[in-house]
């Protein structure tokens, strides 16, 4: 009887034991994970010469080919649009942006290339920024 009275103590123990392993487990996968989420940001995109009110402006940010592309988008103004784009991880990427004008979400080409206006930068942020300028080139239609 002793001696099960014993192994018991020692079960309960080891359960103890187990119990806190698993939660030191979730609670540092937890804060991998929320670590993870605070380094990304949210970057305002500012769009100048914007040159009307038609359709959209899409948002395109990538570092390299292999990564996931990450988009925004705003109903054009003409000047000026800021277009947000969310969970953005990195400092360094590649921005594109274009005025679908139609609203067809392509960008649309004639016979001597693009006919919407376009932009594309190769961007490194600050850590303390957030925020990135460009203006938009519409090719001449002639």
């Amino acid at each position: 009887m002793k001696e099960m009275v014993s192994s018991k103590k020692k079960n309960n123990g080891i359960s103890v034991i187990k119990g806190w392993i698993v939660r030191a487990t979730a609670i540092m996968v937890l804060v991998v994970c929320f670590c993870s989420y605070a380094s990304a940001r949210k970057v305002h995109v500012e769009i100048a010469n914007v040159r009307s009110n038609k359709g959209n402006v899409l948002v395109m940010i990538q570092q390299g080919k292999e990564s996931k592309p990450l988009y925004g988008l705003a109903k054009a103004v003409s000047g000026k649009v800021i277009v947000d784009v969310d969970q953005v991880e990195w400092d360094h990427f590649d921005l594109s942006a274009f005025h679908d004008e139609n609203g067809n979400m392509k960008m649309d080409y004639g016979d001597k290339g693009p006919v919407e206006g376009y932009v594309l930068k190769n961007c490194k942020l600050k850590s303390d920024e957030d925020a990135i300028k460009v203006n938009l080139f519409y090719p001449s239609e002639e």
